[in-house]
Formats: structure tokens, sequence, C-alpha cells
């Protein structure tokens, strides 16, 4: 399990590996914190599945329900332009939330998925996929997963005038070309459909990962409540 927020597993993460077991199209929505260390079973229901800890099964982590895919769009970023946005991360190592996730974290071997503000509302940030992302010859996705919720998480706690740390609740990702490791992407959130300010505790959220040629090759959207 890798870890987000200190001591709770990452949601892209597991969220991917929940979605692997089930092999369809489903959106998941997180009910509970994510234990750490922990083997975890997949529960296969009339029209739903659930990620349970099998010491606690009545307690369920995730909840997977079959979907239409359906993301929004947005115009494609540069990479350079994400770069430019990436100086404006708004969080220091005395700020920051969660700074041993492996996606958005600040150790040597995160990701460093550090979305800023691009100017224009959305925010954005470089991803690099690194060599040892590769698993017996393919890609882990799973890391792609981690990135979107995070870039999405920056948006949803830091855009616009009310700063509010807030967590996912619902999450889904769709990957519509092959991503190559080593190999430099845009990554970019916004509000996509949902409304792009807060509607009381709520706020939703999409991210979009774009190639050096400006082709979208993954959508993501997610829906976050704040915590405080």
């Amino acid at each position: 399990m890798r870890q987000g927020q200190t001591g709770m597993g990452q949601g892209g993460f597991t969220c991917h590996q929940f979605v692997e077991a089930i092999g369809e199209p489903v959106t998941v929505a997180l009910r509970s914190p994510i234990p750490l260390e922990t083997g975890l079973d997949v529960v296969h229901l009339d029209d739903c599945w659930h990620l349970v800890d099998p010491s606690d099964p009545g307690t369920v982590i995730l909840e997977a329900t079959r979907w239409d895919v359906d993301y929004p769009s947005t115009n494609a970023v540069t990479i350079e332009e994400a770069a430019v946005a990436r100086e404006a991360f708004p969080l220091t190592a005395d700020t920051h939330p969660a700074p041993h996730c492996m996606s958005c974290g600040l150790g040597e071997h995160s990701l460093h998925v550090h979305a800023g503000p691009l100017g224009d509302g959305r925010w954005a940030t470089p991803f690099r996929l690194p060599n040892w992302s590769l698993i017996d010859g393919e890609v882990d996705m799973s890391l792609l997963w981690m990135a979107m919720d995070c870039s999405c998480g920056w948006y949803i706690s830091h855009s616009g005038p009310e700063h509010r740390q807030a967590v996912t609740v619902q999450f889904a990702v769709d990957v519509h070309h092959q991503i190559t490791p080593e190999t430099d992407y845009a990554l970019v959130a916004w509000h996509g459909d949902y409304a792009p300010t807060w509607d009381g505790r709520k706020r939703g959220a999409a991210a979009a990962l774009f190639d050096p040629s400006g082709t979208c090759v993954a959508s993501s959207r997610s829906f976050w409540v704040a915590t405080g």
C-alpha cells in the first residue's frame, strides 16, 4: 500500500488496485480511511463491489459501481506552461499535509506532483513516470491514478479565495493512449463540469494529462469533501 496523508493509504493508488481487481468500468467511492500494511478483500455484491479489511468486514473502505465513462475536456497545456505553474506551488515543508506521499510528497522518491495555478482558473504541473514504474515491461498505472488524484487535491484545496483541506470521496480515471516512462507530460486540474466554487463542504474536479503534442492521453473526475 502506498502512503498518502500521513498514516493512511493513498486514495488514487488504492482505487487503481481495486478497479484492476474488478476489471470493469466503474467509479469508486471512498467510504473510510485506507489502512496501511493491511491485506484487503474485494467483495462482489449484486450491483457493486466493496473493499474491506477482513478483520472488520462490516466497514466498507471503497465501494465501486458500474458507470458509463464520461469525462469533461479542456484545452491542452504545454509542458513549459505546466512547469511555470508548478513554480507557484503553494505548500512548503512546514505546511504540506502529506509530505511522505509517493505522488505529491517532498521526498527523494516522490513523483513531485506539485500543481500550481496557470492563471486561467486551472492548475497544472509537469508529470513524468520514472523507469522504475515499469513492472515486467508494463507501466504501473497506479502511479498515474495517484498523480491525477493529487493534482485535483491541490486545485480543490487551494484554488479560489477559500483555502480548505479536503479528502477524495469519489474518483474515476480513464487512460486513452499509452503512457511512456521518462517522457514529459502536462497534468492539468480544473473544475470540469462541476460548479467552480465550494458548495458548502463539497467540491468537484477533473484532470487531464497531455502529451508533448497536446493530445489528451488520460482523463479523471473526482469529488471532494472539506475536512473542516
